[in-house]
């Protein structure tokens, strides 16, 4: 009786479904995390630290200290911020008895959100005893992922502990979209997209020379 009674709903659904075939996605990654939620981090991070004027130590000897820094992460934001700091002509050390400057990084929060829109059937169980579940179908679904990363960088001299940068924290984001209607799809576009056309497969972009230094302060 039960089979009799849901079997017109059954029969209605795989019509739709046949009709829309095609408009699911999948999310697959053969790793812990997928390659687009590490770029929204990594894309955030570099934006954060974009904002970060350091001009101020351009040459001098500079101890990092990353104590302070517990996050996701953490390896790439300790190695983006050692970038910048070569870029000005900097030499790392590996004590603070060593440098002319103290340089400290911490993570104010460094994560990802996302939201999904959807119209379509929403996914729907069937009667018990049974288990099956008939999947969602999505006439037209959007989804966007967010990388976040807020980040405080100082930096003082090491003899005097006077200031040299301490501009508070640097805030940023990154997105990937996607989009998908009727099957047809996914159409991608956000900032991390928008990275990905530039750099990908570009060998010159990827070996770009760094900016010119500015004006040397540390003798």
């Amino acid at each position: 009786m039960i089979l009799s009674r849901t079997s017109p709903i059954v029969a209605a659904w795989v019509l739709v479904a046949v009709a829309c075939a095609g408009c699911s996605t999948m999310k697959e990654s053969f790793t812990p995390r997928t390659g687009i939620e590490q770029l929204l981090i990594s894309s955030a991070t570099d934006r954060a630290l974009d904002q970060i004027n350091f001009r101020n130590v351009a040459r001098a000897k500079i101890f990092v200290e990353t104590k302070y820094l517990d996050c996701t992460d953490k390896n790439y934001i300790i190695v983006a911020l050692r970038q910048r700091l070569l870029e000005q002509g900097c030499t790392l050390v590996d004590k603070a008895e060593e440098a002319d400057v103290v340089m400290e990084v911490a993570s104010g929060g460094i994560g990802t959100d996302g939201n999904e829109l959807y119209v379509g059937i929403p996914a729907i169980p069937l009667p018990p005893p049974s288990p099956i579940q008939l999947p969602q179908v999505s006439l037209f679904k959007r989804t966007r992922s967010i990388g976040t990363a807020k980040l405080t960088v100082i930096a003082y001299d090491a003899r005097t502990r006077e200031p040299v940068i301490n501009s508070g924290y640097a805030l940023a984001r990154a997105d990937h979209r996607t989009v998908n209607v009727l099957g047809a799809g996914g159409f991608a576009s956000g900032s991390v997209h928008d990275e990905l056309n530039r750099r990908a497969g570009n060998a010159d972009s990827l070996a770009e020379v760094a900016k010119d230094s500015a004006r040397p302060i540390w003798r």
